[in-house]
């Protein structure tokens, strides 16, 4: 663990900051960037954010990855009912949750742990203690869970996707999400915000916050940043890895030969966020890529199969459309460990 991370001021700053208080955005260094007047500005961005079609921004608790290294995709069968989605809400390591009709599983699962044993522990508390989630006179859920290294993560791009909105927005000059019409302007609105431009971190208003001086606060946000503790303000689509209204699809690939070359053209692709090495049976690869359209995916998975003849081997996807998404909250493991964290050193 980071010795940063052992000091309260230090903590108390990541959870202002992680949670988006004090990250402010630029309007006069939008308005230069897109030569448009201030109050377009104003008005475009709050739409964006008022409809949440992006999140306000936040720095990213990069270290996240580090404090709990065990990613688990888990399918299970739940009971619906309000204990349940409280529960799904509400708890520290449920990173996302969508509804899903997999053979016998309702729901798809995303986890964060910080191990194999955390990761039992935490199943055998949930599922079958006093607090479990499950009704009076169920026994057990069934469930099937594929376990991933967080150190395994070849790429975890989430600006690859404003790069296929783009192109898709050439294709359909009226897209619309959310009830908003796109336009060039909210487009490189959308981009201009995921990268970071134009959103900075306010050190005075920190300061007033936790009652320390300015460039204490401005010293400590440089040395979490030099550390890699979190990584630069940005926004983000609220469903992390896909803008709204899009296919979140899900894969697991057998790479049976040109592994490498595969990779590198996945890691171009600007469809795929995320890609994850693994070993889940036959399938070597784990990917989570976004498309406006279902048939999309289908058309891209097949030009994928004939660039790659015979390299590409079984392929089980899982599509979730945004009606499938049940919770995702980017931001609320990371501030769930960061309160912990702080009751510790509070003793």
């Amino acid at each position: 663990m980071s010795r940063l991370l052992d000091d309260s001021l230090n903590v108390e700053l990541l959870r202002l900051i992680c949670s988006g208080t004090g990250v402010e955005i630029n309007i006069s260094e939008l308005s230069k960037r897109l030569d448009k007047h201030r109050n377009t500005i104003v008005s475009r961005v709050e739409k964006l954010f008022s409809r949440r079609i992006i999140e306000r921004p936040f720095h990213p608790l990069t270290y996240m990855f580090e404090e709990y290294p065990l990613l688990v995709l888990e399918k299970a069968n739940l009971p619906r009912n309000r204990k349940t989605n409280a529960w799904i809400e509400k708890d520290p390591n449920i990173w996302a949750a969508f509804f899903v009709k997999d053979e016998e599983y309702n729901t798809l699962l995303i986890e964060l742990h910080e191990g194999l044993h955390a990761y039992h522990l935490w199943r055998e508390h949930n599922y079958n203690g006093e607090s479990a989630s499950l009704p009076p006179g169920q026994e057990h859920v069934s469930s099937e869970a594929i376990y991933l290294s967080t150190k395994t993560i070849i790429k975890n791009d989430l600006v690859a996707p404003i790069e296929t909105m783009k192109a898709d927005f050439q294709r359909f000059p009226q897209m619309n999400i959310y009830g908003l019409t796109m336009d060039q302007t909210y487009l490189d609105l959308l981009e201009a915000l995921i990268l970071g431009n134009g959103v900075w971190t306010n050190p005075n208003s920190l300061a007033r916050e936790l009652d320390v001086h300015r460039v204490t606060v401005q010293r400590r946000l440089d040395l979490l940043l030099q550390e890699g503790i979190i990584s630069s303000p940005v926004s983000r689509f609220p469903r992390i890895w896909a803008p709204p209204e899009y296919f979140i699809v899900l894969s697991l690939i057998e790479l049976k030969r040109q592994k490498d070359r595969i990779s590198k053209a996945l890691m171009k692709d600007s469809h795929v966020s995320l890609m994850v090495l693994n070993s889940a049976g036959k399938y070597n690869l784990l990917t989570i890529s976004s498309f406006y359209r279902l048939r999309d995916h289908l058309t891209w998975e097949e030009k994928l199969d004939q660039r790659f003849s015979g390299s590409v081997g079984a392929v089980k996807n899982l599509y979730l459309s945004p009606s499938m998404t049940f919770s995702i909250h980017q931001q609320y493991v990371p501030l769930a460990y960061l309160e912990k964290r702080l009751e510790k050193l509070r003793g």
